[in-house]
Formats: C-alpha cells, sequence, structure tokens
C-alpha cells in the first residue's frame, strides 16, 4: 500500500509543455517518487507580441514507507 502527496507548483515558459517540464524538472530535484499531475489553470502573458504561459499545477508522489533510510 502506498500513500500520495499533492503539492502545487507554478511555473512559466514559451508554451504549456514548456512550463509543465520546467515544474516537474524543478520538483524532481528535490522530490522523488513523482507519479502524476494535474493542471489546475493555464494563464499568459503578452510582452510585446511574445507569448508566455504560466501554468498551475499540482504534483503528487509517493510518500516513503520509511522514514529513517
Amino acid at each position: 500500500m502506498s500513500v500520495e502527496k499533492s503539492i502545487d507548483l507554478t511555473a512559466t515558459g514559451p508554451t504549456v509543455e514548456d512550463a509543465v517540464a520546467a515544474a516537474i524538472g524543478r520538483a524532481g530535484l528535490t522530490v522523488r517518487g513523482l507519479t502524476s499531475f494535474e493542471i489546475e489553470r493555464v494563464e499568459g502573458t503578452i510582452d510585446e507580441g511574445n507569448i508566455l504561459y504560466k501554468v498551475h499545477l499540482r504534483l503528487s508522489f509517493v510518500i516513503k514507507e520509511r522514514v529513517h533510510e
């Protein structure tokens, strides 16, 4: 049996896919056992014709069975 925890993240990128990849990539540096994500909201900004996407997502990961390993 496993237990999962979720954290909320926000990331930006030139595409939605890049923003999601940035959030997951950054979280993966410190969080192990990533299992899934859910995009909660997508926003965007336009600066001199350049589009930048801001993605709000919930990322889930498995909590370790043992606290002290």
